[in-house]
Parts: C-alpha cells; sequence; structure tokens
C-alpha cells in the first residue's frame, strides 16, 4: 500500500518547485487571495489600500527558525503601530492546526493574526518556499520587498523597507535568504511553556470588627494539615493591655471565607503577646506564644522583656488544643533566661529533620533548635545587631537569617544549623525598626515582606531573591496608603500560592494570596 503522506509531500514539494520559478518579482500586485480563520471560515484579503503597508509572514509554529526569529515582528510593530503598517501571519500547511497556531502565537506573545492557507494557494501564487519569509507589500498591492527574518540582519533590512514605503520612496533593500524550514516540511509540534504566566492576587480582611477588642496586631498564619488556613494574633484594647486576648480564624479548605474569631486564651494578669502558629514534625498543629509576666499595671506596648515560652498542640487540626506546657524548663532553672524570648516568625525545618525556631531575645536574634519534631526545645545560638529573626536554608545546607533593625534590615549566616552566626551585616533592605517575614518557595526562590521605609511602618512591601539572599530584586507594594501595615507572616500553602497576614491599622488583621507570577509578570503582550 503506498505511503499517502509521502504521496502528498512529493506533490507538494514539486508545486512549491513549481511556484519558486514563477516566484513573484518586486514592483508586481499580488491579486485578492483567500486565507482561512481559525473557525475554518474563509475570507478575502484585498484591502491593501487601507494602510500605507502590509507584511505577510509566512510562518510555522514548529520550526525552530521561526522560533528564534518572531521577536523581530514584534519589534517592528511596537516601533512603527502607530504608522499603520498591518503584519499577517500565513500558515502553509494542512497539517498545523488553528488551535496549534493559536498557542503558538500566544505564548511567544506575537500581536498579530496568524491564519491559515492549508493547500497552499497563497504560497504558490507569491512564490513562498519556506519559513520564516516576509513578502511586504504596499498600499497598491505592489510586492516591495521580499526576504527571512534572520535577526541579526533581517530586522535592519526589513525595517529599511518599511521605513522607505512610509515615506512612499523606492524600496531599494538587499534581500535576506531564507535561513528556515521548507514549507512542506514543518516537522513535528514543539511544546512550549507559557512565559508569561497567570498572575493571580486576592485579599481580604480577616474580620472587620470584634467585641470588646478594637486593636489588633502581630498575626501568624499556617496551612493545617486538612488545608484549612489558621490566622492567630493578638487583640485588646491596645498592646499589652489586660484583657488581650489570642484570637483564632479559619478559612476552610476550598473556601475565601474566615470564621469568625475565636479567643483561645485569656489571662488579665499575665496575657497572651505574641505567638507563631505551625505544623510541626509530628503533623499537629501548634502554638508557641510568649505570656507577659510583668507585673500589672504596666504602659502600654511594654512588657516584652519578661515574656516566657509556652506551647500547646493540636491532632485535629486546631479545633481542640492541649493543655499549655513550658518551654525552655531546664533554661528557667539554670539561668532564668526564658523570661525574655518572643516569638514573631515560624521555625524551619532542615534537610535532617532539626527544626529551627528565631526568637527575639536576650542575644538580640536568639535560636531554639528541636531533634524530636518540635516536642521539646533547646537554646543554641544567637546573632546580635538585629532581631526577630526570620530564617531560610540554602541548598548547601547554611542557614540565612534577616533580621528587624533600623534604619536596614541585617542579615547572618550559619553554617551548623543555628549554633552559632557570622557577624552580622547590613543589608539594603529598609526597616523602620518593625516586623519582617521570609518564605522559601518549593523552587527555592525567597519572598521577602517587610516596611520598605527606614522611619515608617507604610509601605509593606513584597520583595523576591532567585539566589538565596544574595540580592533582592525590585519590591512590589502590598500597601501604600497613610497608617500602619506591619508585622507580616509569609508562607507557601501546598498548592503553590503564597499568603501573607499583617495588621490593618491596628484595626484588623488582613489577608493577601497571590502567586509567583503576580511577582513577576507586569505586562501582556497587547
Amino acid at each position: 500500500m503506498p505511503d499517502t503522506r509521502s504521496f502528498v509531500s512529493t506533490i507538494l514539494t514539486l508545486s512549491l518547485l513549481s511556484s519558486a520559478a514563477m516566484a513573484l518579482e518586486p514592483g508586481e500586485v499580488v491579486k485578492p487571495f483567500q486565507l482561512t480563520d481559525d473557525t475554518g471560515r474563509e475570507f478575502v484579503v484585498s484591502n491593501f489600500d487601507e494602510r500605507p503597508a502590509t507584511a505577510l509572514v509566512f510562518l510555522s509554529s514548529r520550526c525552530p527558525v521561526t522560533e528564534r526569529s518572531i521577536g523581530v515582528i514584534n519589534e517592528l510593530y511596537q516601533k512603527y503601530r502607530r504608522d499603520e503598517v498591518l503584519y499577517v501571519g500565513v500558515c502553509a500547511n494542512s497539517i498545523e492546526t488553528a488551535d496549534e497556531l493559536q498557542s503558538f502565537a500566544q505564548k511567544r506573545g506575537m500581536i498579530f493574526s496568524i491564519h491559515r492557507d492549508p493547500n497552499g494557494k497563497v504560497a504558490r501564487q507569491l512564490g513562498a518556499t519556506a519559513t520564516p519569509e516576509v513578502f511586504l507589500l504596499d498600499s497598491e498591492a505592489r510586492l516591495v520587498y521580499r526576504g527571512g527574518l534572520d535577526r541579526d540582519a533581517g530586522l535592519t533590512a526589513l525595517e529599511t523597507a518599511v521605513q522607505q514605503v512610509l515615506k512612499k520612496e523606492t524600496v531599494n533593500v538587499s534581500a535576506v535568504s531564507v535561513k528556515g524550514t521548507p514549507l512542506d516540511q514543518p516537522g513535528k509540534p514543539i511544546e512550549r511553556t507559557d512565559p508569561y504566566g497567570a498572575p493571580s492576587f486576592s485579599s481580604e480582611l480577616v474580620f472587620t470588627r470584634i467585641p470588646n477588642a478594637p486593636a489588633h496586631h502581630c498575626s501568624t498564619i499556617t496551612q493545617a494539615p486538612n488545608g484549612d488556613l489558621l490566622c492567630l494574633w493578638y487583640g485588646g484594647s491596645y498592646e499589652s493591655a489586660m484583657d488581650q486576648k489570642l484570637f483564632l480564624a479559619r478559612r476552610p479548605h476550598g473556601t475565601k471565607e474566615w470564621s469568625t474569631p475565636e479567643a483561645l486564651m485569656e489571662d488579665r494578669h499575665m496575657p497572651p503577646g505574641n505567638a507563631v502558629i505551625l505544623v510541626d514534625g509530628h503533623d499537629r498543629v501548634q502554638i508557641i506564644w510568649g505570656r507577659m509576666e510583668s507585673t500589672q499595671p504596666i504602659r502600654r506596648g511594654s512588657g516584652w522583656e519578661r515574656c516566657r515560652l509556652f506551647a500547646r498542640t493540636s491532632s485535629d487540626n486546631g479545633h481542640t488544643w492541649s493543655e499549655d506546657r513550658l518551654m525552655l524548663a531546664h533554661e528557667q532553672r539554670v539561668h532564668n533566661h526564658d523570661l525574655y524570648f518572643v516569638p514573631r516568625n515560624p521555625p524551619i525545618t532542615l534537610d535532617d529533620g532539626t527544626m529551627v525556631l528565631g526568637l527575639e531575645g536576650p542575644g538580640g536574634g536568639d535560636f531554639l533548635q528541636s531533634t524530636n519534631g518540635g516536642d521539646s526545645w533547646k537554646r543554641v545560638g544567637s546573632a546580635s545587631d538585629g532581631s526577630q529573626p526570620t530564617v531560610i536554608q540554602r541548598k548547601d545546607g547554611s542557614l540565612l537569617t534577616l533580621m528587624r533593625h533600623s534604619p536596614r534590615t541585617t542579615f547572618a549566616t550559619s553554617n551548623d544549623g543555628g549554633l552559632s552566626w557570622s557577624a552580622t551585616q547590613k543589608t539594603e533592605l529598609n526597616n523602620p525598626d518593625s516586623g519582617i517575614s521570609m518564605v522559601q518557595l518549593d523552587n527555592g526562590h525567597l519572598v521577602f515582606v517587610f516596611n520598605n521605609s527606614p522611619d515608617s511602618r507604610t509601605p509593606l512591601s513584597v520583595v523576591r531573591s532567585t539566589d538565596e539572599g544574595r540580592t533582592w530584586e525590585p519590591p512590589l507594594n502590598l500597601e501604600t496608603n497613610p497608617g500602619e501595615y506591619s508585622y507580616p507572616c509569609i508562607i507557601q500553602s501546598a498548592d503553590g500560592q503564597i499568603h501573607v497576614s499583617y495588621t490593618f491599622r491596628r484595626y484588623a488583621i488582613k489577608h493577601v494570596e497571590f502567586n509567583e507570577d503576580w511577582l513577576t509578570q507586569f505586562e501582556r503582550p497587547n
């Protein structure tokens, strides 16, 4: 039985060779022709007199040279788009579908349409034999230039031809040879990713008002094992007030609504302060919190220097809780140093399973370790010239911590899991002596949230690093209005989304959710 595809290819090749011999010469007029749109409907192209020039670009989504050269047309379009030069893509084979061509155009940011010439009639009329090749017609449908799209020379040649047409001069440009793929041999489909992504962003207040608790601050957020988002913070009459409580709100998995906040703990003589919520090494939800043990009454915003650490756990995704247990009991007996450890950022789990928790403590940035999944903790090293550390592990196993410090965020590194730290250095990242938070995404990139000001808690900004915190990209703003937007907590959920909770003017807690594309993709070709 004869190979039908080979037969068709042979006929098409002979047809194209024949058309090359009758190739349209410069100065000849192109007769109206038919193309097929993406629905399969044919339409006539004859309106050349409506614009100064029309460029017919023969291309293939399967042609590597087209892949490399397509930016030439986009550049020319952007440069001369207000001069009404039209570009029309033509695919002259019956193999590539409209969907394939559309996907190619969208993923390569093409800003002109592609139509099909499935029987090669237009190709034969013009004498096209390969992709990519361009035929430039003036307003009278005369061929004034034809050639390839070699990026080094083609841009100059084609642009010169366009300029001469716009000036109504005689086009006198040496044609660039076509270095592409024969029209009858388009090759196999090419799998492509979408470099433009799909940015997503949403935000909402976790609540708007809680009776008898007008001021709220210092939120922390995690994803429970069942997928629910849990947000925890303290609220009361004011910071360090006797009626200060820890509140918890839940956003059930698959929903966008937060539950009514519930008060988890209250003690009018030793109120709860900063807390972090996390999932520990036993898949329990755990809260590590500081009990403010200064003798009452105390002034607003004070009492943090006498803050003892406690922890509680939940085995049912934060619905019920264990009794609180004292952390650092050994430290209490020997040194009594556990009366100044204020949690701010959740711990990380190292490659060997060790958990490392950064705290504000007597050493500045103090660090705890747990080798049993969060059942118990011990104090290890500390980093000076900073507080409230946030920490990640680099690929080489070392740790990087960024710390709260005015007027610039500081950093230090550790090569022994947090037992000792390098000398602290300043970063270029602003800090008005306010809380910060950092997360390491699944792909290794870092995302850092901070107040991008040396002296104000607005704006609240987010910045990304693709080299493990050695350099940072330009920041994006989450908040820029007057008021306080502070003390962020950032995590990545199991679906890859990034979540940030933060203080919203001390009236409420706000939650924003976005993906990494939102940090990098700012303009879709249009």
